[in-house]
This record gives C-alpha cells, sequence and structure tokens, in this order.
C-alpha cells in the first residue's frame, strides 16, 4: 500500500499490486487498505511484511508453511531482534476487521497483548532473518549484511 504515484510503478514493476491509500502514516494506512484489499479477493490471512527485511527470504519457508500446514487460525507475531518492533505480522480474516495496527516503539508487545486478548492461538516467529531490519545506523553495520548492502543500496558506503 502507498499513497504515492511513483512508488506505485515502482511496485508494480516488481510485478506487485499497489493499494493507493490516502491516509498518513503506517497504522491508519494500514487500517485504510484492508476493506479495499478485502473487496478485491478473499483472503484468509493478512500478512503485514516491511520493505526494511533485508534478509527476508525465510518469509517464503514461512508462507509456503502456512499455506501447506495443518494450522488453526493463529495470529503471527515476528518480532524485531530487539524484541521492539514487529516486522511481520499475520492476522486471521476473521480478526482484521476489529484490529488496531501499533506500529511504532513498542510494536511487538502491544500487538501481542492485543492477540492475547483475542483468545486465539498465537504463533511467536523468532527468525534472526526476519528479525533484522533496517530501522538504525547500528542496523546497517550489522555483520550479516556488509557484504549484502552495496548490492541492495547501489551507492551504499559503510559508514
Amino acid at each position: 500500500m502507498c499513497d504515492n504515484e511513483e512508488v506505485a510503478q515502482w511496485a508494480r514493476s516488481c510485478d506487485a499490486t499497489p493499494i493507493r491509500v490516502t491516509s498518513r502514516g503506517l497504522n491508519d494506512s494500514l487500517t485504510e487498505s484492508i476493506p479495499l484489499i478485502s473487496s478485491h479477493s478473499p483472503i484468509d490471512l493478512f500478512l503485514v511484511s516491511h520493505a526494511d527485511l533485508p534478509l527476508s527470504d525465510p518469509l517464503d519457508h514461512l508462507i509456503d508453511n502456512l499455506q501447506t500446514g495443518d494450522h488453526k487460525p493463529s495470529i503471527i507475531i515476528c518480532p524485531d531482534r530487539h524484541h521492539d518492533g514487529t516486522n511481520v505480522l499475520g492476522i486471521p480474516a476473521s480478526l482484521i476487521a476489529d484490529w488496531k495496527f501499533q506500529y511504532g516503539q513498542g510494536s511487538f508487545t502491544q500487538h501481542l497483548q492485543q492477540a492475547k486478548a483475542t483468545g486465539q492461538p498465537i504463533r511467536v516467529i523468532e527468525d534472526p532473518h526476519i528479525g533484522l531490519d533496517l530501522d538504525t545506523a547500528d542496523d546497517l553495520r550489522h555483520p550479516d549484511l556488509i557484504d549484502i548492502l552495496p548490492t541492495l543500496i547501489p551507492d551504499w558506503t559503510n559508514p
């Protein structure tokens, strides 16, 4: 989802379908986009993953596992490596209309508390790759990223 035509064009160039929103801020934009997404196709699980996950290859395995597994509808939360943020969040369609997105500082704890309040099964998935996001200068110096940053950011020079 995005509020910018240039970003929407980039998404289409990556074979993604952008959802245009008018809201500002991640939480409000997600809330606005959910009914738009639901109106285009039936969805069992809304999986929110952010673009700042440079080592997100394990997401493919996670998604395959969710599609082929015999799991009850669960809330899925993948925290960042500091257990502060929420890097991936999966909400069953049955809960999405009442879900309050709480991205920002402390989102992992807030999403986990909200998930517990639903009474639904919760799967907290801790993965060192999914847990690594690019939020701070310290993240850019993470040893697992040093060799790949120049391929992700063409003008990259190590600070």
